[in-house]
């Protein structure tokens, strides 16, 4: 990827006849099937930090980039964890949040050229995530890739990734629910047949993936039942309890597949839960331990349930809005313009909630599929669950027992991995999602070992906004500290040279050395000591890690039952039912 350590005063402005040479040498290289060439032509593009002329340009380069990589993975094979395919998304990612802004006094081709390349990269970034096995993350780039401009290949692609999770459930009424909507897609895709290149029709054409779907699926279904999805009524017990389960519906939040593809009512329910998995019949055993996963796993419903209901609470709650939980003391006006009333109290203990979810299916995910011994229960994190905990000094490499995997929601919980933690030499984390947004983790740190001060949004542009005296005064104190040091080398080297040299100059020449460092030490210590977020961009953070937390959790049942269906089924069972209060 571009070097962002590299200077702007060092950055190459990146003219549309280089653009436009870059794309289709990608092109010819791809379509040949020129790996070495492709390699190359990524290295000299991207040892180099390109200004643009437009954002546009700059978002074109990135797609660019982004395949280049998606490609290099296809057809290297690497393993599942490979670079390649994290720099596609990256690259895809970034393209995104360079896209300018719609400016109603754009001409047309402007803005029909923004639609069509968001739509191309949504579908690219959508594909690449379902590569990674992420099929439920991809799921709103592909809504968005269609919504744009009817993309056919996002079509194509989401019919392929429906009938992918309907295959990975567990349970078959919801299984046939998705194989439905896939063949609404694969209807959708033939409509659209004639916008598609000869090569991305064969999934459609005779024998194809979606062709084959589609006949199997009219022989085994009937229309029908499917529509009953849409005239179910729910009973609410309050209005509350109304704007509560509408608000989870409208933004995919429930532990419900089928709310990644509906919002009806009939998924105003939280039903995924762990699927059977075999035991072997232990005596020494008591109730609650052979429940112990079937518990936990409750557990990890229950406080991720907390959080979202956390956030639906506060979201509405005025900035200003002032509480007796700590109306109890009088409050320093630190001209942060921090807040601290009950909604940013209840964002921080969702936020707090959500983060820790991550570690505890690590804990999970370690104890059921036995990756280390118990005495290594301390170190499990979901950063630890991906490496050997018990090399060191090796640099990171994958668990022994993870890196032949072939279980997709495994290898999505790793990808998620990469969008909370930097992992090993990986770029910053917080290019995955935002470029310009706070990393989740420094947030979390902030917050549990430090300060974190949520602000409001303009009080925040004048706390965090250039000051003309103290930046000129912190100027002159890095200056006169240079001029010191420089004074004081000659003096001391007059002395070992035997040569006269005023003591009296280079004692004071050292007492303000020692101050100047004592408050630039002050000025680093303290503009550090706390890290401030705009409350826009940390109410942002929150709902992706929201998200991330509920497919997280989702992926975990997911992962169990792939493990499960492999497992020898020669012997004797007997079925057993888990007790609900």
């Amino acid at each position: 990827m571009v070097d962002n350590k590299t200077t702007k005063e060092t950055s190459m402005l990146m003219s549309i006849a280089e653009l436009t040479e870059f794309s289709e040498l990608a092109d010819e290289y791809m379509i040949t099937g020129n790996d070495i060439a492709l390699v190359s032509l990524v290295e000299k593009y991207t040892s180099k930090n390109f200004a643009f002329a437009h954002p546009i340009h700059e978002a074109h380069y990135l797609y660019c980039l982004g395949t280049c990589y998606s490609d290099l993975h296809e057809k290297r094979k690497t393993e599942w964890y490979s670079d390649d395919l994290m720099k596609s998304v990256i690259a895809y990612r970034k393209a995104i949040h360079a896209l300018p802004k719609h400016d109603w006094s754009e001409h047309e081709n402007v803005t029909n050229a923004r639609t069509n390349l968001r739509s191309r990269i949504e579908t690219n970034l959508a594909i690449q995530l379902s590569s990674q096995g992420r099929a439920l993350c991809c799921l709103p780039h592909f809504d968005k890739a269609i919504s744009l401009d009817e993309n056919p290949v996002a079509i194509n692609s989401k019919a392929i990734n429906q009938i992918f999770l309907g295959d990975s459930l567990y349970d078959q009424y919801h299984s046939g629910y998705h194989y439905f909507k896939a063949y609404e897609l694969t209807n959708q895709a033939l409509d659209n047949i004639d916008k598609l290149y000869p090569e991305q029709r064969v999934y459609l054409e005779k024998d194809g993936q979606l062709s084959t779907f589609k006949d199997a699926f009219e022989n085994k279904y009937d229309l029908d039942s499917f529509y009953q999805f849409k005239e179910y009524k729910q009973e609410y017990s309050s209005k509350k309890e109304k704007e509560y389960l509408e608000w989870c519906g409208e933004n995919r939040l429930f532990l419900n597949d089928l709310n990644d593809v509906c919002n009806y009512p009939i998924v105003y329910q939280d039903v995924f839960s762990l699927p059977s998995f075999i035991q072997t019949i232990n005596s020494s055993l008591t109730m609650h331990e052979e429940l112990s996963y079937h518990g936990n796993y409750d557990e990890l419903k229950n406080d991720y349930c907390y959080a979202r209901y956390l956030i639906f609470t506060a979201k509405d709650i005025p900035n200003d809005t002032s509480h007796m939980f700590n109306s109890t003391y009088q409050h320093v006006d630190d001209m942060s313009y921090s807040i601290n009333n009950l909604k940013v109290a209840h964002y921080k203990s969702a936020f707090r909630a959500l983060y820790s979810l991550f570690d505890k299916i690590a804990y999970f995910i370690n104890r059921f599929f036995d990756l280390n011994d118990i005495k290594h229960d301390r170190s499990i994190t979901i950063e630890s669950l991906f490496r050997d905990i018990t090399v060191k000094g090796g640099g990171w490499k994958p668990h022994k027992k993870l890196k032949e995997s072939d279980n997709h929601f495994i290898h999505a919980l790793f990808f998620i991995l990469r969008d909370l933690r930097k992992v090993g030499d990986s770029e910053e984390v917080t290019k995955w999602l935002d470029p310009h947004a706070v990393a989740f983790v420094k947030i979390r740190n902030a917050m549990e070992h430090r300060s974190l001060k949520i602000v409001d949004d303009f009080g925040y542009e004048l706390a965090t906004a250039n000051n003309p005296y103290n930046d000129n005064e912190l100027l002159k104190m890095e200056e006169e500290l240079s001029l010191c040091e420089s004074k004081i080398t000659d003096l001391q080297s007059n002395k070992s040279m035997a040569l006269g040299y005023n003591v009296d100059e280079l004692n004071a020449l050292n007492i303000r050395k020692d101050k100047l460092d004592q408050q630039l030490k002050e000025k680093k210590k303290l503009s550090s000591h706390s890290l401030l977020i705009p409350i826009s961009q940390f109410e942002k953070r929150l709902c992706e890690l929201m998200r991330l937390a509920r497919n997280s959790i989702m992926y975990l049942a997911l992962a169990i039952h792939h493990e499960e269906r492999k497992r020898n089924r020669d012997g004797v069972y007997m079925t057993k039912e888990v007790p609900l209060k």
